[in-house]
């Protein structure tokens, strides 16, 4: 059975482009089925959680900052204790971009279930969180699962692991083409994974079909006016929006990192951090209770016409900023499952609205439309904290269902990622597919055939010998610890082999002043320096020899090169990439 199992997978899944595409559709299907599942549960718990707080005899609102303390304490049980599945603890996100690199795209089957559990309930009780990180953590475990089923091999795994990725963003926040993108564009800073993109198209747009076709098509925020981009003025507004969410990232990404660290580190009960993260998060929303749960909600009311019309409302909104920093930090650092993506279009768009805000009142007239700054907020924000500029601009417009805004959008992207690249909120982002360890047996093999002997040789004068000249002579002349190309009647026959020649001067130490140098030559190829690191490899594997000898073109000795110097040349060449 197994053998079949292979064989199917080889002939219809690997070497196959139209199955791929029918596999990604198929993990598409049952991945938006699972978005329409956690989109209805949510709401349900959610209005289930509100129910003390609303009606006749509703408790007081500040008595809702308890809630996330419950909730903590709730999901640190469920991942720690009852399903002992640690790696759906924090951002889920992040957790898919480690699994890429670094475990072969393999997801344990119960994450799905646990992570989906896990994050509704912190959702549901006012942890500040998005909906992202969940479903593409489950999405990837669809993924996973279905290319373990077919036992496919390790670069089929991560394909399928990100085309899980992809629909559960797609679906979820209703944007196909956005969901396919950050699914290849998050897991590099630098690069992206083009040979997933197909196969994340296909998943994401089945996946955002399934989801609509039962939730619904309406954007996820709505009520954004058209809004045409048509002066260089407002150009420049969004260049400047973009360079200033360059600090608020900042603190983002040290918030989060610094929560996560001091958590890790503290010497307490994992499945108790949750809930003392929950303490810190209850005391934000005392104080701003718009942080609570994914704040969507509130982005759409700034959007309607609650922009600030006073100083006293550009301050609050500034404040709610720094609040969805610390309580997201706190909820997610401490190990609370949720998302880091969601706040972060949250951030972007309230920061906007307080530059938009701050325009009108310095400049007043000058914007047409202020409320353009929440969509250009939020795709800056997100681009340069996740640096991926692409799928923020993408995700905006089609979160939002307009695309007018384009140029600026794109603009504002590139200035915060101009004064942010030295860091990002997903820790498990590499810098391009050279530093992955996913890609390490293709790449290791392209930078082994890109790179000559000449390249990392030691260039020095060697001493060529005869075979027909004495031992004993040649002794005083050379060093033991180095290799010495002989020649007979001008022909190269091999190296002086130095460990024959001290066995011959220990054991018989009479015989060796009758021995001649072709007495002692072993045989071995000589290298040449035009020749490919890949072929002088597979030359010392079939020689076993840990040093030869290099010549030109004109036939020159020119120099050496041992086994272990080409390791470590192919090892700077790989951290200079």
């Amino acid at each position: 059975m197994p053998g079949k199992q292979e064989n199917l997978t080889r002939k219809f899944i690997v070497n196959g482009y139209m199955p791929k595409i029918a596999l990604s559709a198929v993990i598409g299907f049952f991945t938006g089925l699972v978005a329409v599942a956690f989109h209805v549960v949510l709401s349900v718990a959610e209005k289930l959680a509100s129910l003390p707080w609303t009606g006749e005899n509703a408790l007081p609102w500040w008595s809702f900052s308890f809630v996330p303390v419950v909730g903590g304490l709730v999901v640190g049980l469920i991942v720690y204790v009852f399903a002992k599945a640690p790696e759906t603890a924090g951002q889920g996100t992040d957790n898919m971009i480690r699994a890429f690199h670094n475990e072969g795209g393999i997801v344990r089957k119960r994450v799905a279930p646990v992570k989906f559990i896990a994050s509704i309930i912190t959702l549901a009780t006012g942890g500040s969180a998005g909906y992202e990180g969940p479903i593409s953590q489950i999405g990837s475990g669809i993924g996973s699962n279905f290319s373990r089923l077919f036992n496919m091999p390790k670069s089929m795994r991560g394909i399928f692991t990100l085309a899980g990725t992809a629909a559960g963003l797609g679906a979820i926040f209703k944007a196909p083409l956005a969901g396919a993108i950050t699914s290849v564009e998050v897991l590099y800073r630098e690069d992206f994974e083009s040979n997933a993109f197909v196969t994340s198209i296909v998943s994401s747009v089945v996946a955002f079909t399934v989801y609509i076709a039962i939730v619904g098509a309406e954007p996820v925020i709505g009520g954004v006016p058209m809004i045409p981009f048509t002066s260089g003025v407002e150009l420049l507004a969004c260049a400047l929006l973009g360079i200033l969410c360059f600090p608020f990232s900042y603190l983002y990404v040290r918030c989060y990192s610094e929560s996560e660290t001091r958590f890790a580190r503290w010497k307490a009960p994992n499945w108790i951090k949750p809930a003392v993260g929950g303490i810190f998060v209850g005391a934000v929303i005392w104080f701003f209770p718009e942080v609570a749960g994914g704040g969507f909600e509130y982005i759409g009311e700034v959007m309607r016409g609650l922009m600030p019309h006073t100083w006293a409302g550009v301050l609050l909104l500034v404040g709610i900023v720094v609040a969805k920093i610390v309580a997201t930090a706190f909820t997610v650092g401490s190990g609370g499952s949720g998302g880091v993506f969601g706040p972060s279009l949250f951030i972007g768009g309230v920061l906007g609205a307080a530059f938009g805000g701050a325009c009108e009142l310095i400049f007043p007239g000058t914007m047409r439309v202020p409320e353009m700054f929440i969509l250009v907020g939020m795709a800056a924000f997100f681009a340069g904290a996740a640096k991926a500029p692409i799928a923020g601009v993408v995700m905006v417009c089609e979160m939002t269902g307009s695309y007018t805004l384009l140029p600026g959008l794109l603009i504002a992207a590139v200035m915060h990622i101009a004064f942010s690249r030295p860091w990002s909120i997903y820790k498990s982002q590499v810098l391009n597919k050279f530093a992955s360890p996913a890609h390490r047996g293709d790449v290791d093999q392209d930078v082994l055939r890109i790179t000559t002997v000449g390249d990392v040789m030691e260039h020095c004068e060697i001493k060529v010998l005869r075979a027909e000249d004495s031992l004993i002579d040649v002794l005083k002349d050379i060093e033991v610890n180095y290799v010495y190309p002989v020649y007979d009647q001008g022909r190269y026959i091999g190296l002086l082999d130095m460990s024959v020649v001290k066995t011959a001067y220990i054991s018989t130490p009479d015989l060796i002043q009758h021995l001649l140098i072709s007495d002692c030559t072993v045989k071995a190829p000589m290298l040449t320096d035009s020749t490919d690191l890949h072929t002088a490899l597979r030359i010392f594997v079939q020689s076993r020899i840990s040093e030869l000898c290099v010549k030109n073109a004109d036939g020159e000795v020119i120099g050496t090169l041992s086994h272990d110097a080409l390791f470590k040349a192919y090892d700077k060449i790989v951290k200079m990439k």
